[in-house]
């Protein structure tokens, strides 16, 4: 109740300043300016950075919302800094080129500023001008390695632009067109002698802008099209820009762009090209002097590239009849603001329908890795994709030609769609695919370890399952490891699992064994496999909780800022708690466009999917359907057992959203072995009126979601208690009862998702707010909620 609460009254809070923006500018009036602030980030280091602001003298960049900040000392970070710039700035290093400064004015301390201000950046350093990547060299090539993967002290880049060296046969061609719903390329151009946004005066931004609007003029006659300043907007073609998804907004304070001040001044200098046609667009000073995109509907990569082509090279023309030329290094490439792009900077994507893959996310990311690709799902990477569509793009930006990599994304996709035809053919005939070559002979196991990337730990990982004894919960495509010693963590692992394990504790705790069969070594199997993951360890069932207690609760308290060492976690499920009077109500009703509350449920005395068993499986299944069946009557709808979907019900379910798939090894729940036995025992129940969602045995034994158009928040969250009593009743019917503790709160398998593991969450337009989502971070900071823009958090 408390945290619906929560969200209702900041939502409230976000209306009215909606209205009063709105008002404000319907009437000419002037919005006031936000000046610069501090994030917080913890007590002492946020009272060091005060300091370092306290003592910073003016920087003639600096303007009346934002400062630069000159740090004296090397910055005291934090558990919560991540980025490669923290972990490659030394005592010494920081001494040596701290007070060193470019010809434009550019510092160490404000290439730094944006990973000191906002921890959870993964590089965490910006270039303000082309000297940057000379003077402060000691810094980016390590972040380049790091990132990249390539080191520019011993390699070289190459840049080819002629598309005529693409190759792509007519099948291709023809396949492509089939398949590929739009085909998208882009990098970033910035041009010599003008400083890049995070470190741009006025005058060159200016400068910036006039350059490219010649080159915009010297286009081929079918990339002409109109060049629109942000500042010179009207409504409608704002609108328009806006519907395109052709419209950037000033950077959030918690993004790279927004922390390294590169929306000062906003929105002068700054504006959108694109050509009568759309196939083209442009973006000038944003996060580079230029991002230059060309886009169609349809597969045809080559002539996308082609036009891509065409833009490059008409902003070098452009640059070079002023006396200028592109930023360009023999060593990295095509230069720009985040080190995370340089090289060719250019990302080919197409998004293509893959129905019969998306069933096996483990085949299809498998076939994207030997070409270098990366998959994205509905959710990013490692997730499945809501009606098949995937976003597939090269993943490497550096040592190879653009040229290279377009290529690689054609044979790759090329390789994917083949493989979808074959297994739609088999589908269609009832018989099995055909085994690719990557597959298992018949009768072995199917499972493979991960390629970490760093040698000695993928060796380690090879010995540890060779020598890792049968465990009965394994699976012909899954297999536990037993590890005979505290894993050599390497710098990739990330999690809160690897920063709490220590050798004392793996030994107290490593041949410890639940009841029902769970070992340290299967919570921590997901955290060691996939570096990536944030908590890193999973539970098996409810006593895991007080037998891995030593581990688990120093990472809840990591996650949740939460100790349930000396706090006691409460739990309140009445609606009629909840205060939502009419008038608040109407106001949801306007702005709010959609509102949903989930969380999951799991009956104690069986298995957690992670450490499930088949029998409990299909127990909870059978308690759940009993659930199911008790609902009243306006919750009363239709358990479909994935296993036996129809098309057509498969179809409807996945063009609802409804349909969840099976988890991919570098997800969580793959590599914490909750894909075993898919697709047994698991399904989706939903109501008549599609306002109720259940998911039986995904990451929890039950996933329950109550939604529906609009803002009536107070008429789902009861949907949602309705679900939660009925599922507690079914289990005491059966003699069980719902996993719950006076410490954690509802049990579930990642102790991320602990306590009331709710999310109460609304999709909302927010126009006016949306032009300054400092102010919307700030409010939504107050109640404790967490805006997400079109991007995810900070966008």
């Amino acid at each position: 109740v408390e945290l619906v609460q929560k969200m209702v009254d900041g939502i409230t809070k976000i209306i009215a300043m909606e209205e009063e923006l709105a008002a404000k500018n319907a009437g000419g009036g002037e919005v006031a300016a936000v000046g610069f602030k501090l994030p917080e980030i913890e007590p002492g280091f946020d009272a060091w950075l005060q300091g370092q602001l306290a003592a910073s003298p003016a920087d003639v960049k600096d303007t009346d919302e934002f400062r630069y900040l000159t740090f004296s000392e090397l910055p005291p970070f934090t558990d919560l800094h991540k980025s490669l710039m923290r972990k490659t700035m030394t005592p010494e290093l920081f001494a040596k080129l701290k007070d060193v400064k470019t010809s434009k004015g550019y510092t160490l301390s404000n290439g730094m500023q944006a990973g000191v201000l906002r921890p959870h950046l993964g590089v965490g350093f910006t270039a303000g001008d082309e000297e940057s990547f000379e003077l402060f060299k000691e810094v980016i090539y390590p972040i380049v390695e790091g990132w990249h993967k390539f080191n520019p002290e011993t390699q070289e880049h190459k840049s080819d632009l002629d598309p005529s060296k693409v190759v792509m046969s007519d099948e291709q061609v023809a396949l492509f067109q089939k398949y590929v719903k739009s085909t998208r390329v882009r990098a970033a151009r910035n041009i010599s002698g003008y400083a890049l946004p995070a470190g741009a005066s006025k005058e060159d931004r200016l400068a910036v802008e006039g350059v490219l609007k010649e080159a915009f003029g010297g286009l081929p006659a079918e990339l002409q099209g109109t060049y629109y300043p942000l500042g010179g907007l009207t409504s409608e073609q704002e609108d328009a820009l806006q519907a395109g998804g052709f419209l950037f907004q000033k950077p959030g304070p918690m993004q790279l762009l927004g922390a390294a001040g590169a929306g000062r001044d906003w929105p002068d200098g700054r504006g959108i090209f694109h050509n009568d046609a759309k196939t083209v667009l442009c973006w000038c000073n944003e996060e580079d002097q230029c991002r230059i995109i060309a886009m169609e509907d349809g597969g045809d990569i080559k002539g996308v590239f082609g036009r891509f082509c065409a833009l490059s090279d008409s902003i070098k023309t452009a640059s070079e009849a002023n006396g200028k030329s592109l930023m360009y290094d023999a060593k990295l490439g095509f230069l720009g603001t985040c080190p995370s792009n340089l090289g060719t900077g250019l990302r080919a994507s197409v998004m293509i329908v893959l129905p019969e893959l998306n069933k096996d996310v483990h085949k299809l990311e498998e076939i994207c890795a030997g070409f270098d690709l990366q998959p994205r799902g509905s959710s990013g990477e490692h997730s499945a994709a809501v009606g098949g569509k995937w976003d597939i793009s090269n993943k490497q930006r550096i040592g190879f030609s653009e040229v290279e990599l377009v290529q690689k994304m054609i044979d790759g996709v090329g390789k994917l769609i083949a493989l979808e035809e074959e297994l739609a053919a088999a589908a269609a005939g009832g018989a099995a695919p055909a085994k690719t070559p990557s597959a298992p002979a018949a009768g072995s196991s199917s499972y493979e370890l991960p390629k970490i990337g760093d040698e000695a730990f993928d060796g380690w990982l090879t010995s540890q399952l060779a020598a890792s004894p049968a465990d009965v919960k394994d699976t012909d495509d899954f297999r536990y490891l037993t590890f005979s010693e505290i894993p050599p963590f390497t710098e990739l692992h990330k999690s809160l699992m690897r920063k709490n394990l220590t050798p004392e504790l793996f030994a107290q705790l490593k041949d410890i064994k639940s009841s029902k069969g769970y070992t340290l070594s299967n919570s921590i199997q997901a955290g060691v496999l996939r570096p990536h993951l944030g908590v890193g360890i999973t539970c098996g069932d409810e006593e895991c909780f007080e037998l891995f207690k030593d581990i688990l609760y120093p990472v809840v308290k990591g996650w949740h800022g939460f100790d349930p060492a000396t706090q006691t976690h409460k739990s309140d499920l009445d609606p009629t708690k909840l205060t939502f009077p009419e008038d608040i109500a109407s106001k949801f009703g306007t702005y709010v466009k959609s509102t949903r509350i989930r969380a999951a449920r799991n009956i104690a005395g069986f298995s957690l999917p992670a450490g499930a068993s088949v029998e409990d499986r299909l127990a909870v299944e059978g308690v759940l359907k009993e659930a199911f069946a008790s609902l009243p009557e306006p919750l009363q709808g239709k358990y479909y057992p994935l296993g036996g979907l129809t098309s057509a019900q498969e179809d409807e379910l996945q063009a609802g959203g409804f349909l969840f798939q099976k988890p991919g090894p570098m997800q969580l729940l793959g590599a914490a072995g909750a894909g075993r036995g898919w697709p047994d025992g698991r399904g989706i129940f939903h109501n008549d009126a599609k306002t109720v969602l259940c998911w039986c045995n995904e990451e929890d034994q039950c996933r329950i979601i109550a939604m529906e158009n609009g803002g009536d928040v107070k008429g789902v969250f009861e949907r949602f208690c309705s679900l939660s009593h009925a599922i507690k009743g079914a289990a005491e019917a059966n003699g069980k009862k719902l996993m719950e503790s006076p410490n954690l709160g509802f049990l579930g398998t990642c102790p991320s998702n602990l306590g009331t593991g709710l999310r109460a969450s609304v999709m909302i337009v927010l126009p006016e707010l949306n032009k300054d989502p400092h102010k919307l971070e700030e409010i939504c900071a107050g109640f404790d909620l967490q805006p997400r823009g079109s991007s995810g958090e900070h966008s």
